[in-house]
């Protein structure tokens, strides 16, 4: 079949798709003017000429959607952009560039990544927190001027705020970067000035004196669900997230097992639920038999957040300040107490050990588990009921 025709409705209606791959065919009146069909029917218009000695292609759009009168009145703008050096395809990135915000673009990362749903909230409440007024801000007017005193601010409400808030943004223009959205990341000003503020590893526990305090104090809350999510977090060790996030159907109260569901390491992490807290969880599950969550929120079908005000008022009773991850540091600091060995350590807490050869081999059974995480128990039993 000649390629070279005269574009007409009825010549392009008989057009049949190849069986693979694609063809192009030649208007014989607009001659820059190409037709493209694909083996799944879709027809395409576009032009194609040199520019700087290199061939530029230019997609018009589909057809029937643009008509070819007005494919081919497109074709002459464009040629004669070329003619007198502008990139139409850099102009068209240019116009889209300057409608899309920031977050627009943190919105199509979070679509295309495969994310846990705490880490999307958690990079969506970060990008707020810092920079809650350049969000519906074009993605091209962020500058290195404008985040470096963007740092400076935020680095009065404090280091990590600044440190965790701008590696959010830092992600976010990465990918801007990566799909052709703009050329360079801003952000790498802060390493090049040497401003991103040095971690201090946190390594504050519950004292051991204090542990009778801080039991009574959360033993006495009126909520119960904050009550559980904190003993779980020191008598398992659990990290908040996978706690609050916990499941009933991963919950087996016959067997005292409790799984969680591709952690953080991208595993499923299960541990033996110890003596101690089997009737408090049993418990909640009267009361929470009908929610999938064992933290159900009160305010809707999501599970509850860091329970705040009940942490508030253990501080306030007990003098124990505390955050949730103290609960965790405390578990291991105690494993480590009763002299367990750092690879029965490492399992309870679920840490990688991918450059440990000797511990991919250790394969820990399940009474095995269940004796280490009641002698954790018992420790804290004994810390806590001796006056």
């Amino acid at each position: 079949m000649n390629k070279h025709f005269l574009f007409t409705q009825e010549r392009l209606s008989k057009l049949s798709p190849p069986s693979s791959g694609r063809v192009e065919y030649f208007d014989t009146k607009q001659q820059k003017l190409r037709l493209r069909i694909t083996s799944t029917g879709t027809i395409s218009f576009a032009v194609v000429k040199k520019l700087f000695d290199k061939p530029k292609r230019v997609t018009i759009g589909t057809w029937p959607e643009i008509s070819i009168a007005k494919a081919r009145e497109q074709a002459i703008k464009i040629l004669d952009d070329i003619r007198q050096g502008v990139d139409p395809v850099a102009m068209k990135r240019k116009k889209v560039l300057a409608t899309t915000t920031l977050n627009d673009v943190m919105e199509q990362y979070l679509l295309e990544r495969d994310l846990k749903p705490y880490t999307v909230n958690n990079y969506r409440y970060k990008l707020k927190l810092g920079f809650s007024d350049w969000l519906d801000m074009s993605i091209s007017k962020i500058d290195e001027d404008m985040l470096l005193k963007r740092h400076k601010q935020l680095t009065l409400k404090g280091k990590t705020t600044a440190n965790t808030t701008m590696r959010v943004m830092r992600l976010t223009l990465n990918y801007a970067v990566a799909i052709g959205m703009i050329e360079k990341n801003p952000t790498s000003i802060l390493s090049k000035a040497r401003l991103w503020h040095k971690n201090k590893r946190k390594n504050r526990t519950i004292p051991s004196d204090k542990l009778m305090a801080w039991h009574e104090a959360v033993d006495a809350l009126i909520n119960q669900q904050a009550k559980v999510y904190l003993l779980i977090l020191l008598y398992m060790g659990f990290r908040s997230s996978e706690a609050l996030t916990l499941e009933w159907s991963n919950v087996d109260l016959k067997r005292k097992l409790i799984t969680l569901s591709d952690t953080k390491n991208r595993t499923d992490h299960t541990l033996p639920i110890p003596d101690f807290l089997t009737d408090y969880l049993t418990n909640l599950y009267k009361q929470n038999a009908d929610n999938n969550w064992v933290f159900p929120s009160i305010n809707g079908p999501n599970p509850m957040s860091i329970p705040i005000k009940p942490i508030k008022k253990v501080i306030e009773a007990s003098g124990v300040d505390f955050s949730p991850h103290d609960c965790r540091r405390t578990f291991a600091t105690i494993a480590e107490a009763i002299g367990l060995p750092m690879s029965m350590i490492k399992r309870l807490m679920n840490h990688v050990t991918t450059n440990d050869v000797t511990g991919g081999y250790i394969v820990t059974e399940e009474e095995t588990l269940r004796t280490v995480i009641n002698k954790i128990a018992d420790y804290i039993q004994a810390k806590v009921t001796t006056k």
